[in-house]
């Protein structure tokens, strides 16, 4: 009968040896500026715009809503048309009927949400292109062709009418890419997609930025959205250069070999160096499995690509491993995640049973925040789910905001303290500290240590959890003692203090 009043001081013993204590030290050391963390309106638009208007509004909310997730970034598929392209979801309609000539009343699928973000004041609206429209690649269709070199001008022109068109509805599109995995011509047609040779691909921009200061616009212009960072490196060399990076507002590039952090740094500081300065910036990832499938269950495993629908918490601290590499190790001042809502939800029949939504199967992808019914047509099915991906990014939605400027901080890459991960940021236009991200990326509990170097930690305000069981949950904000700010973390789980 003695046991249950011993039970909880043995726990705690217990306890003592299995939570491991680290420190991350914050320093007054600034380094980038933040300019937005994104998502992309392709191609779901085309499904949902099916649905009822209660879940559009809804999902508007969600995504773009300062009060909900929040983007400060929304990425919208100008579509070329969709010719050739053998999925009908991922061929927008394009406003090009030839040049100069114009019906803006197509893609509505597409521009609602374009002017939805715009509505709810996200700062930063991106317009990019898979592919030119058909009568601008060399095989007369949307996808396998390549972009003909002396359409440049007409094309570059075509963009800036769009532009121009947008701008005189009060939709400010701040940044336009001309091309996006310019390496693939996306033979396959099974979405739009164009070739742009490398020597191409400094014409194009350059044409483009004088065809939008033309026209009066401030909007600027990004690239080459690369699909991985070893073909950068290899092709960079041959398109950028200072009169370039003078154009670009980010050197654009994509994730999609999974390079390890210090290797993005590595290119990073390789597009500094040849633009003369221009940041580079991370504008789609997704789809990642553990390069081991061992490590299945490990959110700091090496990635690879591959399909697996995970809406796990698993799955949502993986994308933020992606996240810490970039703002983190590369000091990336951008990043967007792929496609803001998927319906790539394998074998699950949610029409049938929701509880499959929160589980993984290996037959869907980890490409959306926020996903639907594929078969919603049939089944009648239009609810939401919202993964833990999109509950993960929102704690660097709500931190790492526009204008605010990263600090430095150190934390050792070895032992279990090299399960965390952590994110300092400053509030914009001040030099107060706004919050620190941390994320216990370990499979067993953990408590880290924040301290502050050359100035004083301040008094946090509020703190809030994503872990297995919560989804961005307000928790007792930590005492600030002899300088110090402890988190006691189970595992899995990110935090954002907020100051």
């Amino acid at each position: 009968m003695l046991l249950p009043l011993i039970w909880p001081s043995l726990h705690a013993f217990l306890a003592s040896f299995l939570v491991s204590v680290e420190c991350a030290t914050i320093t007054g050391t600034t380094l980038q500026t933040i300019d937005g963390i994104g998502a992309s309106g392709a191609w779901w638009v085309n499904d949902i715009a099916n649905f009822p208007a209660s879940v559009r509004q809804n999902l508007s909310d969600l995504l773009l809503s300062p009060s909900k997730l929040g983007l400060s970034n929304y990425r919208y598929n100008l579509g070329g048309g969709g010719v050739g392209v053998t999925t009908p979801d991922r061929a927008p309609e394009t406003p090009y009927v030839s040049d100069g000539v114009y019906n803006f009343s197509k893609d509505a699928a597409g521009t609602f949400f374009l002017q939805e973000a715009a509505r709810h004041g996200v700062a930063q609206l991106t317009l990019f292109v898979n592919s030119a429209p058909s009568t601008m690649t060399s095989n007369g269709q949307s996808c396998g062709g390549t972009l003909i070199t002396s359409r440049i001008p007409a094309y570059a022109q075509y963009i800036a009418d769009v532009v121009s068109h947008w701008d005189a509805q009060g939709v400010k599109i701040t940044h336009v890419s001309t091309m996006n995995e310019p390496d693939n011509t996306f033979g396959g047609c099974g979405q739009e997609g164009m070739e742009v040779t490398p020597s191409q691909r400094a014409q194009l921009i350059l044409t483009t930025a004088k065809a939008l200061n033309a026209a009066g616009l401030s909007t600027m212009v990004i690239g080459d959205e690369t699909s991985q960072v070893s073909l950068f490196e290899s092709e960079a060399p041959t398109w950028l250069n200072t009169t370039v990076g003078v154009s670009l507002a980010g050197v654009a590039h994509h994730q999609y070999a999974f390079a390890s952090g210090q290797a993005q740094r590595t290119m990073a500081q390789l597009a500094l160096n040849l633009s003369g300065g221009t940041p580079s910036w991370s504008t789609e990832i997704c789809c990642f499995v553990a390069a081991d499938s061992g490590q299945a269950g490990s959110p700091l495993a090496a990635m690879t690509y591959g399909g697996t629908y995970d809406p796990t918490i698993v799955g949502g601290l993986r994308m933020a491993v992606l996240i810490f590499q970039s703002l983190g190790d590369a000091q990336e001042p951008h990043w967007d995640f792929w496609t803001a809502v998927s319906n790539a939800i394998g074998s699950c029949d949610p029409s049938s049973g929701t509880s499959c939504l929160s589980k993984t199967n290996a037959d869907g992808w980890n490409d959306g925040l926020i996903y639907y019914d594929p078969n919603f047509a049939t089944t009648g099915f239009t609810s939401l789910f919202l993964s833990k991906r999109y509950h993960v990014l929102k704690h660097f939605t709500k931190s790492a905001l526009v204008g605010s400027v990263v600090r430095r901080t150190s934390l050792a890459t070895t032992g279990t303290e090299a399960n965390w991960r952590v994110l300092a940021f400053n509030t914009p236009g001040a030099r107060t500290l706004h919050a620190i991200v941390a994320m216990n990326g370990g499979t067993t509990a953990s408590t880290l240590t924040i301290t502050g170097s050359g100035f004083t930690l301040p008094v946090p305000k509020s703190v809030v959890r994503t872990s297995a069981s919560e989804d961005y949950v307000t928790i007792t904000t930590p005492t600030l003692g002899n300088g110090s700010l402890a988190i006691n973390a189970p595992a899995l789980s990110i935090y954002t203090i907020f100051f």
